[in-house]
């Protein structure tokens, strides 16, 4: 077996990127090729007789002491396309989480390295409404709409009693604008991490957000999808 060309190795890495695949990328040193998934399997790439291979490596199954498992499996396919298709089709396959809120947003801290100036140009969800603010060593985007009034309830909220007649309205509070933050936490390529503030109460001094910890640019980008979905929703009942 030979390992896939550089030029099919480059179309693989584009269409990774390009659909924003979860995917590590290990290329170089003692290491062949391959591209690792959200569950630890990997994944490396050979020509056979003018025909694509996978070869599919579950290192969960590489063990001493367990006879009958096999870490190694192998598919054929004609194009590369077809391979592509494949990847794809496993990285879906994949129950994934992208956030998950967060009590503590205070000591979430800050990677100076590989910061992007620019980085919120990808998250604007318009310029009227939207503002680009300065703190520390970093850039944060603010969104602001009064036009929404969204109900908000943080997920950490154990205290206030709800009513079993009036639950929804209870439990949550309608907020007079839709205002969030957007803060890097890292901006390296593959790996990046962010922290939005989501307001969840009217007051102009002692304000309360709800936080999420948010990984990927794919993740924050379904995030803020989410909250828009919702408020139209709301706003349309």
């Amino acid at each position: 077996m030979e390992q896939i060309s550089s030029n099919d190795k480059e179309r693989l890495l584009q269409f990774i990127e390009e659909n924003e695949l979860d995917y590590k990328i290990e290329d170089g040193g003692i290491k062949k090729f391959n591209v690792i998934a959200v569950d630890g399997i990997r994944f490396f790439f050979y020509i056979v007789e003018g025909e694509y291979v996978i070869v599919k490596y579950d290192s969960g199954k590489d063990k001493d002491g367990q006879p009958g498992l096999t870490p190694y499996q192998y598919f054929k396919f004609k194009t590369l396309p077809q391979v592509l298709e494949q990847l794809n089709h496993y990285d879906e396959s994949i129950p994934k989480e992208y956030w998950y809120p967060t009590a503590n947003s205070t000591e979430i801290g800050f990677d100076k390295n590989g910061y992007i100036d620019d980085w919120y140009n990808d998250f604007k969800p318009d310029d009227e409404f939207s503002n680009v603010e300065q703190i520390d060593d970093y850039s944060y985007l603010a969104y602001s709409n009064p036009n929404y009034n969204p109900q908000i309830k943080s997920p950490f909220n154990t205290i206030h009693e709800v009513s079993p007649l009036n639950q929804l309205e209870d439990s949550y509070t309608e907020v007079n604008k839709l205002y969030f933050e957007i803060h890097p936490i890292s901006c390296t390529k593959g790996d990046e991490k962010y922290l939005l503030k989501l307001l969840s109460n009217n007051e102009e001094v002692l304000k309360e957000y709800v936080n999420y910890i948010v990984t990927k640019k794919k993740g924050l980008k379904m995030l803020i999808d989410s909250i828009f979905d919702s408020v139209k929703i709301f706003k349309n009942k």
